[in-house]
């Protein structure tokens, strides 16, 4: 999925190995989370990397930050956030942030950085995310972009979960996900 969405639809090329799109931070340390439909196939993903280790934003776009890179074991970085085409709606937007969201605090993660699309900040705010900017927007690869920082706490998952209307955890593990999908 994220060949397609990287490689095919956004043209980067630099990261494609094959039929899959990686990137130095794609290792051990990573976490992924995925959005499956109700046929079991992957519709959404994201990917998490702690912020001691080095990161994109510390390594690629610290740059983008007004003073240092937040660097803490209480932060994640988020990346790779991509939905297919066709499924690009609010419903699995709103459930992939979730993911995120559930996902930090149950490991007592209190934010998440990202680089995102400046114009995507009031639609992470409309759905109920509290985004901090980290810096200025600027240009990445043609499209204005900003570093920002998403807290991760109660207060904005309950905001999701009403917006999006679900009740309970989008999360499942990989034990119960490997078991209805076998």
């Amino acid at each position: 999925m994220r060949h397609k969405i990287f490689v095919q639809e956004r043209g980067w090329t630099q990261f494609e190995q094959g039929t899959i799109e990686t990137d130095a931070y794609d290792n051990a340390h990573t976490i992924y989370g995925l959005a499956i439909d109700h046929q079991d196939d992957v519709v959404g993903c994201f990917r998490l990397y702690p912020t001691t280790l080095p990161h994109m934003m510390s390594e690629h776009f610290a740059w983008m930050v007004d003073g240092p890179v937040p660097q803490r074991p209480d932060l994640l970085e988020a990346s790779r956030y991509s939905i297919m085409q066709g499924r690009r709606d609010s419903r699995t937007y709103q459930e992939l942030f979730l993911g995120i969201v559930e996902y930090c605090l149950s490991q007592g993660i209190t934010g998440a950085t990202a680089l995102a699309r400046t114009l995507r900040v009031p639609v992470l705010q409309s759905i109920g995310m509290i985004v901090r900017p980290l810096g200025l927007p600027a240009d990445v690869d043609g499209e204005s972009n900003v570093a920002v920082l998403m807290e991760t706490s109660e207060e904005s998952l309950a905001r999701i979960r009403k917006n999006a209307g679900v009740v309970g955890s989008v999360l499942e593990s990989t034990e119960t996900l490997a078991n209805r999908v076998a």
